[in-house]
């Protein structure tokens, strides 16, 4: 399943990019999160709850960070999570791209792959596209909280 979800951000490019780069900083931002620990370079390990309907997921896995490319302002990561109880996970590849709209003002676009596998392939995409949606704009809401004076 593809997604993609955009979002102006009034954050300069430069400083939403390094907030984004720091994992466990950003991960504060993601609905759901419960831990993130390192685990090596550019790896984490990590929880998540998430409900989608009337099921309680926990999500347990690995996200690894693939790529940074401020130079072009792009990163992607890969990430690899499991929950035991209902049996099934995600596997999903995430592109990111920054986009400068002006000094203060920065257009995220957020690419993602994602592949569910098990019973949770059974939700449907509308479900999970909704679902997906909304989590983006808590995120967004969240980010742009960080930056507010």
């Amino acid at each position: 399943m593809n997604l993609e979800q955009r979002a102006t951000i009034p954050v300069a490019r430069e400083e939403l990019w390094d907030f984004l780069m720091d994992v466990p900083q950003v991960a504060t931002c993601i609905p759901g999160i419960n831990s993130v620990t390192p685990e090596g370079e550019d790896k984490y390990r990590g929880q998540m709850k998430v409900r989608v309907g009337p099921i309680s997921l926990t999500f347990q896995g690995v996200v690894t960070l693939e790529e940074r490319d401020r130079e072009n302002w792009k990163a992607s990561l890969r990430a690899e999570a499991n929950d035991k109880r209902i049996g099934g996970g995600i596997n999903a590849t995430t592109h990111m791209t920054l986009i400068e709209l002006g000094p203060s003002e920065t257009e995220l676009i957020v690419q993602s792959d994602a592949r569910l596998i098990g019973k949770i392939g059974e939700f449907g995409q509308p479900l999970i596209r909704k679902k997906s949606d909304e989590m983006m704009q808590q995120f967004i809401r969240c980010v742009v909280s960080k930056f507010e004076k």
